[in-house]
């Protein structure tokens, strides 16, 4: 494999790690000066070269909704073989039917028997699993009466505060645990998302309390999520109230004893800048941001490196000859057909009718969550296309019940006027399946409003071009076919030249930007339902450009030697995701925490 060229994006990571200091003021504001005093002695006896990497998350092998659970598989493998000792703790979600089949089957084995534990007010009993499948250290903690979601780690409803004390409790519990397994210094926590970001606090007051001799964290957000929390929790947990922090980041981000990481370069910038961001997640964040600005690690490669094609017919192609390639990619659109043609579910919305090989057939799928995904831009902008043009396969996750009534009826509607085109399957279809339409799909896409990393090369690992909306990781993923209007925020990091004969799919931006692009995300975002977005001049302009670039993908389908090429390109471009490179830039985090995180 080719030695990875060093990008704007390594540059940037470089100059930002190395100027980074940590925030004095914080420390003292949250913890008092005596205090801050007595943890900065016990800090100074942290052993760099003795450190232990303790990731922390929320989602598992065994209880996963979005990309975290997968990160949680590879980050750490690749860690390991980096040379780090590394361990991973999470949340024994007891209600989740592998939990429990694991539990019940000694997959997951006690090591830390039910014992009483504290922080500050809080008490609770807890108790911890070791994951004797894991090719590393696996550590599931068990709270009496907490982690009790049902359906995926963060099924609660949305009024309740359950994941909050869940959060806390979690972050309280880790360093007991950690002392009943003799680990107590040279502990280097790596929190990933706001669920675990309260180790920042939690630990200090364990290595304060003697609970730890030593420990320091840093923290990566895969997304701009974060929870309000009240002065009677923060007393409970934290000991203070703790008057102008908030929410969780704003209580745990100035106690990092490293650069905030978050998954992508073009995301961290959005963190800071992105009208979306700043008016709708992040604008209560911006002054943690200013003492720890986000810094970007670009994700590795979500799924198995294998090509879908045959060696020959990859040569073949590299040499300008597409046809064996394309035999290959109609082979498995065969296949997808079989699926799409044998599909029976009562729920099933539509149907694709009448297809001939000059349809490209669309996939679309991700969580129903309309407040990120944008699926509705899409589907006003499919249903724009004359009839017959192309075909569209949406599957939808966690699209349960009465809580996604109103989506399922925007779509039902759009359904409704392009019959035969469109079908909806708002079930959890087999992962074969699945598999069977990405392979197949002339593209895949992914409209999102957002996107921090997200998993183009997962259409990429199959064989399958993808049309984005130009947001997040999915800048960096996809080389588009034509050029996109980058907005003023981003300065320099994207550069407006592009190479179509290297593209590996579509990109697509509205062109509304600024106070503008703040007051349509505003309609948009609090409109009474998704189907009343279309009212917003915003909204209409993102979808006359999400239109554009299926009309885009209908002519580029239309023309196999830019189609096969495109494929091609995809399929090569899979090399430059390494999971090797993303620990790099980690371990010069875990460096800067180690040797410049304390004062």
């Amino acid at each position: 494999m080719p030695t990875k060229s060093y990008t704007d994006y390594d540059a940037l990571f470089t100059t930002k790690v190395d100027a980074w200091i940590p925030f004095v003021r914080g420390f003292i504001d949250i913890l008092g000066q005596k205090r801050f005093e007595t943890l900065n002695r016990s800090e100074r006896t942290f052993h760099n070269d003795k450190r232990k990497i303790v990731l922390l998350s929320f989602e598992n092998r065994l209880a996963s909704l979005g990309g975290l659970a997968a990160v949680m598989r590879l980050l750490p493998q690749h860690l390991k073989k980096s040379g780090e000792e590394v361990m991973l703790f999470t949340p024994l979600h007891t209600n989740l039917p592998k939990v429990k089949k694991a539990v019940e089957d000694g997959t997951l084995k006690r090591v830390v028997d039910p014992q009483k534990f504290s922080l500050c007010s809080y008490h609770g009993i807890v108790s911890c699993f070791q994951d004797t499948e894991s090719d590393f250290p696996t550590y599931f903690i068990s709270v009496e009466d907490r982690f009790t979601a049902k359906s995926n780690p963060y099924s609660y409803d949305a009024e309740s505060e359950d994941l909050l004390d869940d959060a806390l409790v979690f972050c309280a519990a880790v360093p007991y645990v950690l002392k009943q397994l003799g680990i107590t210094k040279d502990i280097l926590f790596h929190a990933h998302d706001w669920e675990a970001a309260p180790i920042a606090l939690t630990s200090k007051f364990a290595v304060l309390d003697g609970l730890l001799e030593n420990s320091r964290t840093v923290l990566t957000l895969h997304n701009s999520f974060d929870s309000g929390i009240s002065a009677k929790k923060k007393q409970m947990f934290l000991g203070k109230k703790l008057v102008n922090h908030h929410t969780i980041l704003q209580c745990s981000i100035p106690l990092l004893n490293g650069p905030l990481t978050t998954v992508s370069t073009p995301f961290a910038a959005e963190l800071c800048m992105d009208p979306l961001q700043r008016t709708i997640f992040t604008d209560h964040l911006q002054t943690v941001f200013s003492m720890n600005p986000p810094v970007g690690i670009e994700n590795g490669m979500f799924g198995q490196p294998v090509s879908p094609f045959t060696y020959g017919a990859l040569s073949y192609a590299r040499q300008g000859d597409f046809s064996a390639l394309l035999n290959q990619k109609k082979e498995s659109r065969s296949k997808m057909i079989d699926v799409v043609n044998s599909m029976n579910h009562p729920d099933i919305i539509g149907s694709l009718k009448n297809i001939t090989d000059e349809n490209p057939i669309l996939f679309m799928s991700g969580r129903l969550d309309l407040s990120q995904k944008g699926f509705d831009v899409m589907f006003h902008a499919f249903s724009k296309l004359p009839a017959g043009t192309a075909k569209l396969i949406f599957c939808p996750s966690s699209a349960d019940g009465g809580r996604s009534s109103k989506e399922m009826a925007l779509f039902k509607t759009i359904a409704k006027k392009c019959p035969g085109d469109i079908v909806v399957w708002p079930f959890r279809v087999l992962s074969i399946e699945y598999e069977a339409v990405q392979a197949g799909a002339s593209f895949m896409l992914m409209p999102s409003f957002y996107e921090p990393f997200g998993a183009a090369t997962e259409g990429f690992l199959h064989g399958t071009p993808v049309i984005a909306r130009a947001t997040g990781g999915l800048w960096v993923q996809i080389k588009p076919a034509c050029k996109v209007n980058i907005p003023q925020f981003y300065n320099s990091l994207l550069r407006s030249s592009y190479n179509p004969e290297q593209a590996t799919g579509i990109l697509y931006r509205e062109l509304s930007d600024g106070e503008e692009a703040q007051i349509g995300w505003k309609q948009c975002l609090s409109a009474a339902s998704a189907a009343n977005r279309i009212r917003s001049p915003f909204y209409r302009s993102m979808t006359e450009e999400a239109f554009n670039a299926l009309n885009k993908a209908v002519e580029i389908f239309g023309d196999d030697n830019v189609y096969g090429r495109m494929i091609l390109n995809g399929v090569e471009r899979l090399r430059e995701f390494s999971w090797d490179a993303a620990v790099e830039k980690y371990r010069r985090v875990y460096d800067t925490a180690s040797l410049r995180g304390y004062f």
